[in-house]
């Protein structure tokens, strides 16, 4: 018997552009359409599972990347490649002496030092600048708290607050196969990853999650922004077509085969008696 594929096939394109902000013409041409809920439990090809894989997220997961990790390069994610709208932010972060700084005032972390206020997200919009650039300068959410910002202001900037919970991040599929997983969360920037079959079902979970926070509000998908989101999308394509197989049976392209076999999963359960 062939395993039920749970994934739900009914187009969101729409729903996903009205959450970002954009038209759904803007998000079929810079980065694909059209895309599809992703749910637990479904096969190789389908829908996605729950743990991390290759440093994405389950299909609730949380943002990747971990401030924790230490700061990137500016202009990069986490892994090296370009981030859209990244740029040079106003940031202050921890600093010797005792004089006032701009914004919500000083404050000191219990150590000596002392922690001049740091704009927020809205205030930083207001200046044209990226509130994620700020962790290219190294600001952990505790120094950003410390420096004024609220939990609000944290999780806008797609930071986790000290002490919390991630938030869940509802995953889209596109492609046959599956090629692109666009992430959504309450508050922080989408994400884009590629899908990665994760152990032991072979359930689809992102992997080299990098955020597209420029997608947002985006009237124009020939702007430099939207250029920079589709190289991330290509490279994101690119990685994710390398790793498909043939399957010697059905012929179809798809994320894994029995690497004795040469069988996926759907065809090993419906011709071969194997329970996936």
């Amino acid at each position: 018997m062939a395993v039920p594929d749970l994934t739900d096939r009914t187009d969101r394109t729409v729903e996903i552009a009205e959450r970002l902000r954009t038209d759904p013409r803007i998000l079929a041409l810079v980065l694909g359409a059209p895309w599809r809920r992703a749910t637990g439990g479904g096969p190789a090809d389908g829908g996605t599972g729950g743990g991390p894989a290759d440093g994405g997220t389950g299909g609730t997961g949380v943002p990747v990347p971990d401030p924790g990790r230490g700061p990137a390069a500016p202009g990069t994610d986490a892994g090296g490649d370009p981030r859209p709208g990244a740029g040079p932010a106003r940031a202050a972060g921890p600093a010797q002496g005792t004089g006032p700084g701009p914004g919500a005032g000083p404050g000191t972390d219990g150590r000596g030092r002392m922690y001049v206020g740091v704009p927020s997200p809205s205030e930083l919009g207001e200046l044209g600048l990226p509130a994620e650039g700020l962790r290219h300068f190294g600001l952990s959410p505790a120094e950003l708290r410390a420096g004024g910002w609220t939990d609000t202001d944290l999780r806008t900037a797609g930071l986790t607050p000290p002490g919390a919970g991630p938030e869940p991040v509802e995953w889209f599929l596109a492609g046959e196969p599956a090629q692109l997983m666009l992430g959504i969360a309450p508050h922080g920037p989408p994400l884009l990853a590629r899908p990665e079959p994760g152990p032991p079902t072979g359930a689809l979970e992102p992997a080299d999650v990098q955020e597209i926070a420029a997608i947002e509000d985006c009237a124009d998908p020939e702007s430099e922004a939207m250029l920079l989101v589709r190289e991330i999308r290509d490279g994101l394509v690119r990685r994710a077509r390398r790793r498909l197989a043939h399957c010697v049976v059905c012929l179809r392209q798809v994320h894994r085969t029995d690497p004795t076999t040469g069988v996926c999963p759907d065809c090993a359960a419906q011709w071969l008696g194997v329970l996936g």
